[in-house]
């Protein structure tokens, strides 16, 4: 696409330009084609690293493992049929925008497996709220706030009326804020100890926690009602009306601006001074604490033992619920 917008551009070639006989809708698709899979990029590692941080934190075995990862598959491909969505006012046709409407539904079908999986996974387990639990239970709350206004898009009436208002921008940010960046913040408080060989201060960890879920919802979620009410985006000045809205909005982004302050201010003292970790601070059973923290060059220093079937928690899960026999299995080099 921006070779051939280049060309258009540069060589004077009529790919998109209507007056040569070329359509800008072709761009769009183009475009669209790359872009939505691209916000799938930015939060599919973050659904590895919450279904890695809630286990270890809840004492327990993830839930329905293949199910999510059959789950990330599914959205892997559905991804690649759904771009459309964002074209229902382009002048598409109404069976296509009917076909992409269907599509667009579905993948909030692999999306809810992952969310039950991780709310059973924490069901009756022995929560920790550190930090890192604490982002991770963010990460969900939020993104299910994101994708419940994703389905409501996802429909062709509603997704005309709100086309490019401030209600897209409130659930774009719902998912790749309140999704990606929990997801980083709850990966890094767990691996931190890890990393560094000590442990971040858990008073600013959940200080930072604290600002941060304020902010993100002081700005993001009047957000939803402004489009509702027909704020458009991409505007410099505004009806008067809005303005009680969006002075809220703009309060939250600077809470949200000074979240980031406890956070870099716990990783400079913690990295220099911090508590030494030890191996195993969260006596998790992934390979990556089966080594020293920070590891030694090769990882290991010897084969890892791996354990294949239901995780053993030690004396904090119930005996009666593991399985009889487990298999004991050397790595493979």
């Amino acid at each position: 696409a921006l070779i051939l917008l280049s060309f258009d551009l540069i060589a004077g070639t009529s790919f998109f330009n209507p007056t040569g006989g070329g359509d800008p809708i072709v761009y769009q698709h183009m475009f669209w084609f790359y872009s939505h899979p691209a916000v799938y990029i930015m939060i599919l590692p973050f659904f590895g690293v919450i279904s890695e941080v809630i286990p270890v934190h809840s004492r327990k075995p993830i839930f329905g493992y293949q199910a999510i990862a059959y789950s990330s598959l599914a959205i892997s491909f559905l991804g690649l049929i759904v771009w459309a969505h964002h074209m229902f006012t382009s002048g598409v046709p109404d069976w296509l925008r009917m076909f992409f409407m269907i599509a667009t539904m579905i993948i909030a079908v692999p999306t809810g497996i992952k969310i039950f999986s991780w709310l059973a996974t924490m069901w009756g387990g022995k929560i920790r709220l550190n930090s890192a639990m604490l982002f991770a239970m963010g990460f969900v709350g939020t993104f299910v706030i994101g994708g419940i206004s994703g389905v409501m898009l996802a429909s062709v009436p509603f997704d005309i009326h709100v086309h490019d208002t401030y209600f897209v921008v409130a659930h774009l940010h719902y998912v790749l804020f309140g999704g990606a960046v929990l997801g980083i913040f709850a990966g890094y408080y767990h691996w931190f100890p890890k990393i560094t060989g000590r442990m971040l201060n858990e008073f600013w960890g959940r200080l930072h926690f604290v600002l941060t879920i304020v902010g993100l919802n002081m700005t993001f979620l009047p957000m939803h009602k402004l489009g509702l009410m027909g704020m458009n985006r991409r505007i410099a000045q505004y009806d008067p009306k809005f303005t009680d809205l969006n002075q809220i909005c703009t309060y939250g982004s600077y809470i949200l601006a000074i979240s980031t302050l406890p956070f870099i201010i716990n990783v400079i003292w913690s990295w220099i001074f911090g508590m030494k970790a030890g191996n195993n601070p969260w006596q998790a059973l992934t390979l990556e604490w089966m080594t020293n923290s920070p590891p030694a060059i090769e990882n290991f220093e010897e084969q890892p033992v791996l354990k294949t079937g239901p995780y053993d928690y030690g004396a904090e899960k119930n005996s009666a619920n593991m399985s009889e026999i487990e298999t004991v299995a050397r790595a493979s080099s």
